[in-house]
């Protein structure tokens, strides 16, 4: 039973909607949460885990131009503009990340798809996107410092072409 059909029945019974209060959700109602995400890279194990993801966007460039007798500029609508995700995880003695940027710089067209998905709490995959024409563009480890006990963090910045959303 959903929300309205609730407050319909409780209005058959006489029941004022100011006396509705809350009605319980369910958990498939629940927004979901950023902890529980998977990412697929070709060339790395399926082991590899990232703390954090950022960058997955989706926009539409612009392009402006001027008339004469108008104080405004004209928009219009341009193509979809790839972007940037990064993503960051402890370091371990494993040289996977690095290799990927290596395999970059020596193979000029190592394009790849990227596959990320995100999960409820049990681990059902609920939405999932796919970064197409991807290469690593930098990788990057934390500073080194002797006086710190904070695990180091190993970064890599990939560039992809398209975002698109894929059905679950």
């Amino acid at each position: 039973m959903n929300k309205k059909e609730f407050i319909g029945i409780l209005t058959a019974l006489g029941v004022k909607r100011t006396e509705v209060l809350a009605m319980a959700r369910t958990f498939t109602e629940d927004p979901l949460q950023k902890f529980n995400f998977t990412i697929a890279i070709d060339g790395l194990p399926a082991s590899v885990g990232f703390q954090k993801i950022g960058g997955l966007a989706r926009e539409i460039g612009v392009s402006t131009y001027y008339e004469a007798g108008y104080d405004t500029e004209h928009k219009l609508k341009g193509r979809q503009v790839g972007g940037q995700l990064t993503c960051e995880r402890g370091a371990y003695a494993s040289k996977d990340l690095e290799n990927l940027f290596t395999s970059a710089l020596s193979d000029r067209g190592a394009r790849k798809d990227i596959t990320i998905t995100l999960q409820d709490r049990d681990g059902n995959a609920r939405r999932a996107w796919r970064a197409a024409e991807c290469w690593v563009s930098k990788w990057e480890i934390d500073d080194l410092d002797a006086t710190s006990d904070d695990v180091i963090i190993e970064k890599l910045t990939i560039e992809y072409e398209k975002l698109d959303d894929l059905k679950i």
